[in-house]
């Protein structure tokens, strides 16, 4: 009889799957409970609602009546991996063999999770989507174990895809390069943000939301962050962004009408033509593949033609993320004109991926060429005048015994 095949990564799996579920679950509803300002909600309503907004916070997107909203809202993606991330660290004491198979089960499991809560939360006019629901469950679990085991034990070395060197210095050079689009769009937020705080408190004042629903809505504003952040990136590529039919925003100027009372969008620009210098913006994803070209060192290849292949694929690798993130953070945010918010989903990509790839080859040129004259011998030869150095030199015993 043969002997039983070894799955030791199923319990753990999940484990960790089941205890992420029930602390978002507990999250969720301790934001239900503060933004409705009573605790005395029944237990069945009180757990529907709560199990819908960790759904849509997950990225199922809901539909309730005519309103709907399918908008990826990625800061509580991130929240909810994150929450993943920590109970695998919790879970998995002892590092595992079957890495791979731990995250693959973990995120079947949160993927089937969320499936299951959607459909038993689906009553009446109020619906999520159970594809979405399994399907950012999925995602969400699988990178959320696979962090939570990198955090817990710092094996990230066995995770790496692939053997090639070249691989993973490509990898290595596109994260700066990511990085650098974001940070600069994050910049950029924050300006906007500041220039119009007084706009800002104007909107919290007109909504009124009281102690419990101003938690909520300001937890609803720092998760909206990142997907403000993603939308000045698509901005910087150039494909710019709409907050509804009819609305645009990129480096030429600001064409908007009326937008959502939510305080996060006065950091829009005041409609509008820019000025001139705006332009100089769009070099940001350029100078973004430079920076991931400069990040391939002199000694990954021998000869620029090979190392300029590097460079250009980590920019390219850097704009292909990029262009994923920004076309995935569109979506509908209410009915009628707001259906369309947000970058186009494909543009983005397809501006970001060669622009940064050019960048990156660039970056490489600038780094080969570093290198080449930070690796040149010094000049030793004693033809021509004598160096400043020599000449000024402190008269030595043999030089005063010849003088004298």
């Amino acid at each position: 009889m043969p002997a039983p095949v070894e799955t030791s990564y199923l319990r753990p799996a999940f484990l960790t799957a089941i205890v992420a579920a029930i602390v978002s679950w507990a999250a969720a509803a301790v934001v239900v409970v503060v933004a409705s300002g009573t605790s005395g909600l029944s237990v069945g309503p009180l757990a529907r609602t709560a199990i819908r907004t960790w759904l849509v916070a997950l990225g199922s997107g809901i539909d309730a009546g005519p309103v709907s909203i399918g908008l990826l809202p990625l800061g509580g993606t991130v929240l909810c991996t994150a929450l993943v991330a920590r109970a695998a660290a919790w879970v998995v004491a002892d590092p595992l063999d079957e890495l791979a198979a731990f995250a693959a089960a973990s995120a079947g499991a949160f993927g089937a999770i969320a499936a299951i809560a959607s459909a038993a939360t689906n009553v009446g006019d109020v619906h999520t989507s159970v594809v979405r629901s399994a399907a950012t469950g999925f995602v969400v679990g699988g990178l959320g174990a696979a962090w939570g085991s990198v955090q817990r034990h710092h094996d990230g070395e066995r995770w790496w895809f692939t053997a090639p060197a070249e691989a993973r210095t490509v990898v290595r050079a596109a994260v700066p390069g990511l990085l650098t689009v974001l940070a600069a769009a994050a910049v950029l937020v924050v300006v906007l943000l500041v220039t119009n705080v007084r706009q800002a408190g104007d909107l919290w004042a007109l909504l009124d939301p009281g102690f419990g629903g101003g938690i909520a809505l300001a937890i609803g504003s720092l998760l909206a962050v990142p997907t403000l952040v993603l939308w000045t990136a698509s901005a910087l590529v150039g494909p710019g962004f709409a907050i509804g039919s009819g609305t645009s925003v990129d480096l030429t100027g600001s064409q908007l009408g009326q937008v959502p009372g939510f305080p996060l969008l006065a950091a829009l620009p005041t409609p509008g033509e820019f000025p001139g210098w705006v332009f100089v913006l769009g070099l940001v994803p350029l100078l973004a593949g430079i920076v991931s070209g400069w990040r391939i060192e002199p000694g990954e290849r021998e000869g620029l033609v090979p190392r300029l292949a590097l460079g250009a694929a980590a920019g390219a690798l850097a704009g292909l993320v990029l262009g994923v993130l920004v076309g995935l953070s569109g979506g509908a945010i209410g009915p009628g004109r707001l259906t369309d918010a947000g970058p186009p989903p494909l543009t983005p990509l397809l501006v970001a991926v060669p622009v940064m790839a050019l960048g990156g080859a660039l970056g490489t040129v600038l780094s080969h060429y570093r290198g080449a004259r930070a690796n040149r011998p010094p000049d030793t030869s004693s033809r021509g005048r004598p160096r400043l150095w020599k000449r000024h030199e402190p008269a030595g015993a043999d030089r005063r015994v010849g003088g004298s």
